[in-house]
């Protein structure tokens, strides 16, 4: 069963993946976000879900799966292993450990194979993550730049995107000078605040 707070962001969460095409589940470890997850994909009347995770993370994935018994179809895999896909038209993707998509400046296979996939699908999105930016606020640019509807869509790449939202420094390495994008600033979680739902678990009541 769903706790209080559960049922709360599905709905908030299933009224803003409507209005946007996707929804950033910042939820700390133990309150539930993939449970959630699935919550909101029941609540918007999903047909074919896509859960993209770490491996080790598929057993107790599908374990959930198995006790929940949802409406909808998923299909849990790896990220390494989406060219292993079948030929099915996602109408949700479900991207876990989102951060993992963060690296910068230039984007990570995982990012580039997954922003192929929504361009592919069309689908609505929804990333999952209880440290969504880890490092650095730059971080964000790549977790979202797929998706259509992300607040940072007219930036081509992230170099664009930098130049507005990063304080970029140079740092001298082996006698030569490299550019550090690792200066983003905190507005560029201020513009992801209309599709982002966070909680912690202190207000999930752990102690």
């Amino acid at each position: 069963e769903y706790r209080d707070y559960q049922l709360e962001i599905i709905e908030r969460g299933a009224n803003i993946i409507n209005e946007h095409g996707f929804l950033y589940l910042a939820m700390e470890v133990r309150t539930g976000k993939t449970l959630t997850s699935f919550g909101i994909c029941e609540r918007i009347g999903a047909q074919n879900v896509l859960f993209l995770t770490k491996k080790k993370a598929i057993s107790s994935i599908t374990g959930d799966l198995d006790k929940l018994c949802p409406s909808y179809v998923t299909f849990v895999i790896n990220y390494e292993s989406m060219h292993k896909l079948p030929p099915v038209k996602w109408d949700v993707v479900i991207c876990d450990e989102a951060h993992s998509m963060g690296a910068f400046p230039k984007p990570s296979k995982r990012a580039k194979d997954v922003a192929s996939l929504i361009y592919k699908n069309k689908p609505r999105v929804i990333l999952l993550s209880g440290t969504p930016t880890p490092e650095s606020y730059s971080q964000m640019y790549h977790q979202v730049y797929g998706i259509p509807s992300n607040p940072f869509s007219k930036y081509k790449n992230f170099y664009g995107f930098a130049r507005d939202y990063v304080n970029i420094s140079t740092m001298r390495i082996n006698g030569y000078e490299i550019k550090d994008y690792g200066g983003g600033v905190k507005h560029i979680l201020d513009l992801m605040a209309p599709y982002t739902i966070s909680y912690t678990q202190r207000e999930a009541g752990f102690v």
